[in-house]
């Protein structure tokens, strides 16, 4: 299993399994999109397979397909939501042994969006589990998780993924080169959000509705703007949102002063470029950043939505 920008964390985990010290329980923490679960795939095969993650055995083959039946993840089995009669039902099975070999691997995606009651039902288990049972958890912040939790794991810090690796792992999946180029430098390297937009999935919405908005700006479409950020259900999803038109306006800034374009928006970008000044373009940056900076305030979105373009559009 290739691990993109990982070396280093590979080189410890791969030691530590040389030396069998992997702990019975560890945590990944990490960005969206940075590998959690791969790496969490990766610590399974180095657990069962005999030559620690060969790659090429059926053990390992199984795993990367999600279809060995000693590896489970939790969070599907619970229908893709922490639900407590599926999580209990999941818990129940620890006590049957492994089907192949001596390890049974329960994978816990996303624990930070768990429920105390969840939690609770954990504490006992990782604490004192049966001899074959490994878990391995993965979250984006450890900042909700209870210290009864992590006092009974090592946590492992997933770094972002340089866009130079993230290029190559498009590639390596079969993206175009100048694709995977666009692509790694548009998310920042994050290899999941490029395949999510890739397969058409949450973020291509998300980076659709910012195209609208940055359409609408170079329109001085105010309604339209408004109905491009309104386009989105959750806090998250604007906020991303956000991002994405804050690069295409930066993008706008830089065709301005003669140079290019670089983000997913190109034409939009243009077009903001010819519609308005240096100044004008400035403007709407600081909204953008003014907007992103109280994302934690919890404001109303629609408020939220209608005060950028006030800020962005103020002649309307």
């Amino acid at each position: 299993m290739k691990l993109y920008g990982k070396n280093a964390l590979k080189k410890r985990l791969d030691d530590m399994a040389v030396k069998g010290r992997i702990p019975h329980a560890v945590l990944f923490s990490g960005n969206p999109g940075s590998g959690r679960k791969t790496l969490a795939k990766y610590v399974a095969e180095l657990f069962l397979c005999e030559n620690n993650a060969c790659g090429v055995c059926p053990v390992c083959r199984n795993i990367e397909r999600d279809a060995h039946p000693d590896v489970i993840f939790v969070k599907e089995q619970c229908g893709g939501k922490y639900a407590m009669e599926q999580f209990r039902e999941a818990l129940s099975d620890t006590v049957v042994r492994p089907n192949n070999g001596n390890v049974k691997l329960y994978i816990f995606e996303d624990c930070d969006t768990m429920r105390a009651e969840h939690q609770n039902a954990l504490l006992k288990l990782i604490e004192e589990p049966a001899d074959y049972l490994r878990f391995v958890f993965t979250c984006e912040s450890t900042g909700v998780i209870p210290e009864t939790i992590m006092s009974r794991v090592v946590e492992f810090e997933v770094p972002d993924t340089p866009a130079d690796d993230c290029e190559q792992a498009l590639k390596d999946f079969g993206v175009d080169a100048s694709k995977a180029r666009e692509l790694s430098e548009m998310l920042a390297g994050n290899i999941g959000k490029c395949r999510d937009v890739l397969d058409g999935g949450d973020e291509a919405k998300l980076i659709e509705s910012a195209r609208k908005a940055a359409a609408a700006l170079g329109r001085r479409d105010g309604f339209g703007l408004t109905a491009a950020l309104s386009e989105q259900s959750g806090r998250a999803e604007f906020s991303q949102t956000m991002e994405y038109l804050s690069k295409i306006i930066r993008d706008a800034l830089a065709v301005k002063f003669g140079g290019k374009a670089e983000s997913f928006g190109k034409k939009e970008s243009r077009a903001i470029a010819d519609a308005f000044s240096e100044t004008d373009i400035l403007r709407m940056l600081d909204a953008a950043f003014e907007v992103a900076k109280n994302d934690s305030l919890n404001l109303n979105l629609a408020l939220t939505a209608a005060y950028f373009v006030s800020k962005a559009l103020p002649e309307l």
